[in-house]
């Protein structure tokens, strides 16, 4: 319901708009940011890639705000990701499908000297700051997405550059400093540990983008299978990772490997770990291979080398943010057109298709991982 859902962007977006409009009416905003900062609010309900990349900003405002109690709201689809960004407080996971009993939350927490609310277009995320107790509230004001009704100071958010910097721009009035980089902890389990002494030398292969129309960001099953068979004797697991839902598919190109004589190697953990344990996963990999999606921004958080795929995602916009990523695109047709997410009405063909399998390989080495 919270992500992925093409009604639920309509609704957001056909009835947000006017409530919003109206909670902005009724709001006096206030016009001067507090001198004492002891409590801020961050809300992004959002994805697990926007999350990382605000992981940055949440380091940039502990250090200048050493005592300050951090609080992030959350939704439940990435929830256990923020539960990994250091600096914070306190997460609390809202029912954000449930308007009321989200209001219920978010006014039991109490007051806060500042709100920033880091939701680039939903509306939903401005009803939500409405209710806020906080004395200053920043958010964005996108354009023609009409949600920067409510906040005493409404940022302006570019299409034009990297998100991080969006973000960043989001506590420009307070955070004067040097940026830090995404970051999130890395907290083992049993389970995680015991994976990774039997893996051994390991590439993590992520197929699975997440969010809507996520399929137009797959890469066709048979070039997995070309890239697997060639990076296969380089490692003693290839691990195939994603969500519960992707158990399938990840399955099926397992058993498009088996017909071609592959053996247990191949590894499917989709559904198998929680987020906690593959960032365990990640950070003792050999290699990543991903799509853009949120492992992918998980992945550069934690410094690992990589590989991205991108099809319709901009890479000036949404690339992940570390030097140890290369990020490789189609090699010819349209691509790169998505801003906020969920612009595909702008797609002019099945631009993952334009990605070779030549290229994908070549930008493994030269990683020089093998």
């Amino acid at each position: 319901m919270e992500k992925g859902n093409g009604l639920f962007h309509k609704l957001d977006r056909f009835l947000g708009i006017p409530i919003v409009l109206t909670l902005g009416i009724l709001r006096k905003k206030n016009k001067s940011v507090p001198v004492k900062i002891g409590r801020i609010a961050v809300l992004n309900i959002g994805s697990i890639g926007d999350n990382v990349l605000m992981s940055a900003v949440i380091q940039d405002l502990r250090s200048d705000y050493a005592d300050a109690e951090i609080i992030a709201f959350t939704g439940s689809t990435n929830y256990q990701l923020v539960k990994l960004i250091p600096g914070l407080n306190k997460v609390i996971k809202l029912p954000v499908t449930n308007g009321l009993a989200t209001v219920k939350m978010i006014r039991e927490e109490g007051g806060f000297d500042l709100l920033f609310d880091f939701g680039p277009w939903p509306r939903l995320n401005s009803i939500y700051a409405k209710f806020v107790k906080a004395k200053y509230k920043y958010g964005f004001q996108s354009d023609k997405q009409y949600r920067h009704y409510v906040y005493d100071k409404a940022i302006i958010h570019s299409s034009q550059t990297h998100e991080i910097e969006n973000f960043r721009s989001l506590v420009s009035d307070i955070y004067k400093g040097i940026n830090h980089a995404p970051q999130i902890n890395v907290i083992s389990t049993e389970k995680s540990d015991t994976l990774v002494k039997g893996l051994k030398k390991y590439c993590i292969i992520h197929p699975w983008p997440g969010g809507f129309k996520s399929y137009m960001k797959e890469w066709p099953d048979s070039n997995w299978v070309k890239l697997i068979e060639k990076i296969y004797d380089k490692f003693d697991h290839i691990v195939i990772t994603g969500s519960p839902a992707d158990k399938e598919k990840s399955d099926r190109i397992i058993q498009l490997l088996e017909s071609a004589n592959s053996n247990n190697k191949i590894i499917n953990l989709s559904g198998g770990v929680n987020l906690q344990e593959l960032a365990h996963l990640i950070v003792k990999s050999e290699l990543v291979v991903s799509v853009n999606t949120g492992i992918a921004h998980m992945a550069a958080a934690l410094s690992k080398k990589q590989v991205c795929l991108h099809g319709p995602t901009n890479v000036l916009r949404w690339g992940p943010y570390d030097d140890n990523t290369i990020s490789v695109v189609p090699d010819e047709g349209h691509f790169g057109y998505l801003n906020y997410g969920y612009e595909y009405s702008r797609a002019k063909e099945n631009c993952m298709e334009n990605i070779s399998v030549d290229k994908v390989y070549k930008a493994i080495e030269q990683i020089s991982f093998i």
